[in-house]
C-alpha cells in the first residue's frame, strides 16, 4: 500500500512539472473527448432505433460495412488536407460537417424520408472514430512519451466517465421527449467539441511533399506488426464476446438477458474505470511499453484457460468477456498509443489512418463474417486460445524486433 501511495504522489508531481502549453493541449483533448463520448450515446440510440424502424433489425450489418467504405474514403481526403491545412481547421471541419449531414438526415427521417435514417446510422459510425482518434493523433504529436504515460490513464477515464453519463442522460430524454430531442441534443454537444478544439495550436505537418501515409515507406514493418496486433486483439475480443452470448441460451426470457447483461456492462466500466486511473499510470511508470504488450494477451490466457475448465459455468465465460472489454478499452487501448511515438509526427498520423481507422474496423468486421459460418462453441474456443497465443508470440517478436524502434 505504500509503494503505491508513493507512486501516485509521483505521478501527481509528474502533473505538476508539465509546461503549461502541454496542460493546455492534455486539456483541450480531454474536454474533447469527454463530450464526444458524452454526445455519442445519444447520437448512436437514436440513429440505430430510426434505422431499425425503417429497414429492420437484419439490414444493419449493411451499416457496417457501409461505415467501413465511407471511412476509408473520409481517410484517403484527410491524409491529402493535412498536407494542406492544418489539423485543428480539418477536425473542426469534419464535426461541423458531420452535424450538418446527420441533422439534415434526422430532419428527412422525421418527414418520412427513410433513405434518411440510413445515412444517419452509417455517419454516426464513421464520425466518432475520426473524432477520437484525429484528436489522440494530434495529443500523440504534441506531447513525448514520457507525458503519455502519465496522462492516457486519466484521459481514458475522463473519456468513460463521459460516456457513462451521456447514456443515462439518453435514458431519461428517450423517456421524457423523444428519439428527435435525444438525437439534437447529442448533436448539440458535438457542436460544443468545435468550439473547445480550437484553442488548439495551429499544428501543420513539417513537410508539405509527403502525406501521412505516404510518409510511412521506410517504417512499412513496424506499422504492419501493430496492424497484427489490432488484428489479433479483434479476433479475441468478439471471439470472447461470441462465446459469452452463446452462453446467454442458459436464460429463458428476454428480460432475464438484459438484466444479467445490465450487470456486465456495468462491470466492464468499473473494471474499466479502476484500470484507467489505477493501474496504468503505476505500470506505464514502471514497466516497458513491450512487457505491457506481452503482459495483456498473456493475462487473457490465463482467462481462457480458466473457462476452458468449465469450473464456473456461465460465470467463468462472463468474466473471461468482463476481463477482454474491459483491459481492451482501458491498458490495451493506452498501450497501443505508446506504439507511435518511435514514428515521426506525420508517421504518426499516418499510422493512425491506417490502424486505428481502417484495420481496426476491417478485422472486427473479418471476425464476424467468420462467425456467421462457422457458429459452434468448439471451433470458438479452439480460434480463440490459437489467436491469443498468436498475438502472445507476435507481441514478444516486437519486443525483440523493434527494442530500438
Amino acid at each position: 500500500m505504500k509503494s503505491l501511495i508513493t507512486a501516485v504522489k509521483e505521478i501527481h508531481h509528474g502533473f505538476l512539472s508539465l509546461s503549461v502549453s502541454e496542460r493546455k493541449n492534455i486539456f483541450v483533448v480531454t474536454l474533447t473527448l469527454f463530450l464526444a463520448f458524452f454526445s455519442y450515446p445519444m447520437i448512436r440510440s437514436s440513429a440505430t432505433a430510426l434505422f431499425i424502424d425503417s429497414y429492420g433489425a437484419k439490414s444493419t450489418p449493411w451499416i457496417w460495412l457501409s461505415s467501413v467504405m465511407f471511412l476509408g474514403i473520409s481517410v484517403s481526403i484527410i491524409n491529402i488536407l493535412q498536407t494542406l491545412y492544418s489539423i485543428g481547421a480539418i477536425f473542426n471541419t469534419i464535426v461541423a460537417t458531420s452535424i450538418a449531414l446527420m441533422g439534415g438526415a434526422l430532419i428527412a427521417s422525421f418527414n418520412g424520408v427513410a433513405f434518411g435514417s440510413g445515412v444517419f446510422a452509417v455517419w454516426k459510425e464513421v464520425y466518432i472514430i475520426l473524432v477520437v482518434h484525429l484528436s489522440l493523433g494530434y495529443l500523440n504529436s504534441v506531447i513525448n512519451i514520457k507525458t503519455a504515460k502519465l496522462v492516457y490513464g486519466p484521459l481514458g477515464a475522463l473519456g468513460s466517465i463521459g460516456g457513462v453519463f451521456g447514456g443515462l442522460l439518453t435514458t431519461s430524454l428517450m423517456k421524457n421527449v423523444g428519439v428527435f430531442y435525444a438525437a439534437s441534443a447529442g448533436l448539440f454537444v458535438l457542436a460544443l467539441v468545435i468550439l473547445i478544439f480550437s484553442f488548439t495550436q495551429k499544428q501543420f505537418l513539417e513537410a508539405k511533399d509527403k502525406s501521412p501515409i505516404t510518409s510511412l515507406e521506410g517504417k512499412k514493418a513496424y506499422v504492419f506488426s501493430i496492424c497484427g496486433l489490432i488484428i489479433l486483439s479483434q479476433f479475441v475480443i468478439n471471439l470472447a464476446n461470441f462465446k459469452f452470448n452463446l452462453g446467454l441460451e442458459v436464460f429463458e426470457s428476454a428480460d432475464a438477458k438484459g438484466a444479467y447483461l445490465g450487470n456486465i456492462y456495468s462491470s466492464i466500466n468499473i473494471l474499466s474505470l479502476v484500470v484507467q486511473l489505477l493501474v496504468i499510470p503505476i505500470a506505464f511508470k514502471y514497466l516497458k511499453i513491450p512487457i505491457v504488450h506481452i503482459l495483456v494477451p498473456v493475462v487473457f490466457l490465463v482467462l481462457i484457460i480458466l473457462d476452458r475448465g468449465q469450473f464456473l459455468g456461465l460465470l467463468g465465460t462472463a468474466i473471461l468477456f468482463v476481463g477482454f472489454k474491459g483491459l481492451d478499452y482501458s491498458i490495451f487501448s493506452a498501450a497501443k498509443e505508446m506504439l507511435y511515438f518511435p514514428l515521426t509526427q506525420k508517421q504518426k498520423y499516418g499510422a493512425k489512418y491506417i490502424v486505428d481507422m481502417i484495420v481496426y474496423r476491417a478485422s472486427k468486421m473479418g471476425i464476424s463474417a467468420l462467425l456467421l459460418v462457422f457458429t459452434s462453441l468448439a471451433f470458438t474456443q479452439n480460434m480463440l486460445l490459437i489467436s491469443v497465443l498468436l498475438w502472445i508470440s507476435l507481441a514478444s517478436f516486437m519486443a525483440y524486433k523493434f527494442r530500438s524502434a
